[in-house]
């Protein structure tokens, strides 16, 4: 009977699951209490009705310089290094925001470089079902390019 009412038995889906039992009706809760207006004189139901509720976010970060045991290597070995684990990092940041934040459709981001240049090395918009899509896919860097985020690591301007 459990799995009838859970999408999956695992841990992350039950977690899921219960996320959005108990925070997406706040939200919608929240919502439509600020769309209650003054009702209108002696007009009964005469409010504002919900259809649809979505979220978006912007996130911006400074991205993880290299590991500093990595530092004794190559100029080469270590920007292909960085560019490895910038785009893992920022990959992996964007599931757990989808997952952790199940009310959010669309997250925008910028991912500015590790020094005070504060150059942007990734920026894009990824919408939910993007992410879900091009999980099958192994390389980190197609996977953010299918899921709409630009690179710029190569010093192409954003």
């Amino acid at each position: 009977m459990a799995s009838r009412l859970l999408p999956t038995a695992s841990i992350v889906g039950r977690s899921h699951w219960l996320s959005l039992r108990w925070r997406l009706p706040r939200v919608r809760r929240a919502v439509t209490k600020a769309l209650s207006l003054a009702p209108r004189g002696f007009v009964a139901r005469d409010v504002l009705v919900l259809n649809e509720i979505s979220a978006r976010l912007r996130l911006e970060w400074r991205t993880r310089d290299i590991h500093p045991w990595d530092r004794h290597l190559s100029v080469a070995r270590r920007a292909e290094l960085f560019r490895q684990q910038t785009l893992a990092d920022t990959d992996a940041a964007i599931v757990r925001c989808f997952r952790r934040l199940p009310e959010v459709e669309e997250i925008e981001i910028r991912v500015l470089a590790p020094d005070p240049s504060a150059a942007v090395i990734l920026d894009g918009t990824i919408v939910r079902g993007d992410v879900a899509a091009v999980r099958a896919i192994a390389s980190p860097r197609m996977r953010l390019e299918m899921m709409g985020v630009r690179c710029h690591l190569d010093g192409t301007p954003p």
